[in-house]
């Protein structure tokens, strides 16, 4: 009797079994389903119309135009080029290499035409990957100096994004000197010039990664030249990531991020690599998600924000550009200064050697021209605040050695500030790339001609 009822009791439809039916599992899918939809529908709705506004950038990477040197670090592959374009969709700018590696039209170092020559040497401001080639300050200085002087004139463009004042003289001894320039225009961009050529902040700011060799002081001040690349290899591999193609690389070339980012500690990079190539609307918000400290912090090393988002990751957390502003300056700033005044020094001892005249052109950054950029720079990295800042400290001490050195410069950063402030102004510095706009590269192009008819037009007659 007792079995009997066991029976019966294991062969009764348990309860939970009987919830799960045909139309009860089909209602409950048809809930997920609704649920799916209702997060899914949103997204792609904003996925349209993001792409019917065309608020995002390009899907294809940025040219590649940057290879490993072994004296300058990084150098323009020749040849190379085609169409620039900045993650924020801020421009598209058409971008040629020369024969010679120059960003520049087809120029020899013979010159058939007897024209004035000025060879400007420059960081990415001169490189100016946001304009096209004839909106650059070097060739509306050409046209400008062409017509005060009445003769053909040639403004040389040298600039390399990424590069400091260290590599810009090391171009002139190795190559710029070849081209017999009149007069050798450097660009000092103050925000960073300074730490770009000293090696210990340099690095730090790159996350630990050396990407070139560097001069160094004696304990007498005597400059000591870097080590051929050949003697001590850098660990350097080309760019190959999209994320760093196309937003780091605008500013940066930086040859030894590849190592980095096929480290294994970016597991999420090919799958952001795949929304980049897919998804408007994740080309468009990522960019803004890399500015945003704690998100970098924390989503970075996955991946999920690109290569870009991994580099940034791995940067400190107060970007060491800014502490050049420091008041007063901390002991490392003392020595890139010191440093790269001796640099500034030994490439004017250079060019005066070869019957030239070097003149320097001082860029103001976009925080020192704009009190807004600064505020949000102090908003970003709340740390500062404890700190005392000087804007202007590291202007000054450059015109003071320059004038003490008798060297003639043009400090640009006061010329910016009155044309910014004024109303209606168009503006100066794309807004998230910060390097000049069309209208900045005409005054600066201005600014650049009144200083040469002003103080070096013996030089160029």
């Amino acid at each position: 009797m007792s079995h009997i009822t066991h029976n019966r009791t294991r062969l009764r439809p348990s309860r939970y079994a009987s919830r799960f039916t045909p139309r009860s599992l089909s209602s409950l899918l048809g809930r997920l389903s609704l649920i799916a939809f209702g997060l899914l529908a949103p997204l792609l709705i904003l996925e349209i119309g993001v792409r019917l506004v065309k608020l995002a950038p390009s899907p294809a990477p940025n040219p590649a135009i940057w290879a490993p040197h072994p004296l300058f670090g990084w150098w323009h592959i020749p040849y190379s080029g085609g169409i620039f374009h900045s993650d924020f969709n801020e421009f598209e700018a058409e971008v040629r290499i020369n024969a010679r590696g120059l960003r520049d039209r087809e120029i020899g170092y013979d010159n058939p035409s007897g024209a004035v020559r000025v060879l400007s040497l420059a960081d990415s401001f001169g490189e100016a990957l946001q304009v096209d080639l004839e909106d650059t300050y070097h060739k509306r200085l050409e046209d400008l100096l062409a017509t005060s002087l009445a003769k053909p004139v040639e403004v040389l463009n040298a600039g390399v994004g990424g590069w400091g004042t260290d590599q810009e003289a090391i171009f002139y001894v190795a190559e710029g000197f070849r081209y017999n320039p009149d007069l050798v225009l450097l660009a000092f961009f103050i925000r960073n010039d300074a730490i770009n050529s000293y090696g210990p902040l340099e690095i730090a700011r790159n996350g630990g990664t050396q990407q070139k060799q560097f001069f160094t002081l004696s304990p007498t001040g005597e400059l000591i030249p870097p080590p051929l690349e050949s003697e001590t290899r850098l660990q350097a591999e080309p760019q190959d990531s999209q994320g760093v193609a196309n937003s780091h690389s605008l500013t940066q070339p930086e040859p030894g991020t590849g190592s980095v980012l096929h480290s294994g500690g970016a597991p999420l990079l090919p799958l952001s690599d795949g929304l980049w190539r897919t998804s408007a609307l994740y080309r468009f918000l990522t960019p803004y998600l890399r500015n945003v400290p704690a998100l970098v912090e924390y989503l970075g090393p996955s991946g999920i924000l690109g290569g870009e988002g991994v580099v940034r990751a791995s940067h400190p957390a107060t970007p060491i550009p800014f502490l050049v502003y420091q008041s007063p300056p901390e002991q490392p700033f003392e020595e890139a200064w010191a440093l790269s005044e001796a640099i500034i020094a030994r490439l004017r001892q250079e060019v005066e050697k070869r019957d030239a005249r070097l003149g320097v052109v001082i860029i103001g950054a976009p925080e020192q021209i704009y009190p807004d950029e600064w505020e949000q720079v102090l908003a970003g990295n709340p740390a500062m605040r404890a700190s005392t800042w000087d804007l202007e400290a590291p202007n000054r001490r450059l015109t003071g050695f320059l004038a003490s050195q008798d060297i003639p410069f043009l400090d640009l950063l006061p010329i910016f500030r009155q044309a910014a402030s004024q109303p209606n102004a168009p503006p100066l510095h794309f807004r998230h790339d910060q390097h000049w706009t069309v209208a900045g590269h005409q005054l600066a192009a201005e600014a650049i001609h009144d200083f040469l008819m002003s103080q070096l037009r013996e030089e160029l007659e």
